[in-house]
């Protein structure tokens, strides 16, 4: 398995994908689907992972029509948080929030025992539950059912690539997608809907599944006196990995 062949059948899942979706008319304010390219780096991991977040926060646009080439280059350029181009004029920039900041850690502190691998290692892949946003934020209920394919190509993606971890970092916002497209039983790690192991009758996902909430709401809030319970959740997805 190379990366170069895992992009080919990416590419040619995607190709059947956006053609259904560019057939609609869509907003200028719909971004457009975010598709991954495979790094060289996943494809030599001993523990494969698969994050899936939410919704981007901008991604070009939908009625544009970019082609599934200019889509997994734009991936491959954004070097999972490390080259973020806002198209401001100022240089690429690092990401540094939660959401990639919890990635590098839980990717590093499984692959550690690699002494090739760092942080910054491109060696894990990254995808949304909704594979596009409007305004750069949550799409209504409308754009999502319109955009149903979106949710289902998950599914397909991971067939492809065959991680053996995948995270969920939705919280509970996409429930029902999620469980429209897996029919997940959920085994509770934390309570409250911290930390769950998530599995399939139909294999759909790998043995270690986990989900939790978005990074960012894991730091908790002083004001709102909900916990910080990031590094929590973070250890225990790690020693659940290790352990298996």
């Amino acid at each position: 398995m190379t990366a170069e062949f895992l992009n080919a059948q990416l590419a040619q899942c995607y190709q059947t994908y956006t053609q259904s979706i560019y057939a609609r008319e869509w907003e200028d304010n719909v971004s457009a689907p975010l598709l991954m390219h495979v790094y060289d780096e996943y494809v030599t991991m001993a523990r494969k992972i698969l994050f899936v977040g939410q919704e981007t926060h901008s991604w070009g646009q939908m009625n544009l029509k970019p082609t599934v080439e200019e889509l997994m280059t734009t991936y491959r350029q954004f070097n999972l948080g490390k080259s973020a181009d806002y198209r401001d004029g100022k240089p690429l920039r690092y990401l540094r929030s939660p959401f990639w900041n919890f990635n590098r850690s839980v990717f590093y502190n499984c692959n550690c025992d690699n002494p090739l691998v760092t942080r910054n290692t491109n060696g894990f892949l990254w995808t949304n539950i909704s594979k596009f946003d409007c305004n750069s934020t949550t799409p209504s209920y409308d754009l999502q059912e319109r955009n149903k394919e979106g949710f289902e190509l998950l599914k397909s993606e991971i067939a492809i690539l065959k991680p053996d971890i995948v995270v969920f970092l939705t919280g509970s916002k996409y429930d029902g997608r999620i469980n429209a497209v897996f029919n997940p039983t959920r085994e509770t790690i934390l309570a409250d809907g911290y930390l769950y192991k998530l599995s399939t009758g139909d294999g759909s996902l790998p043995r270690l599944t986990f989900q939790t909430k978005h990074p960012r709401t894991l730091l908790g809030s002083s004001r709102n006196e909900v916990p910080n319970r990031y590094r929590e959740v973070l250890e225990n997805v790690v020693e659940a990995v290790l352990n298996c």
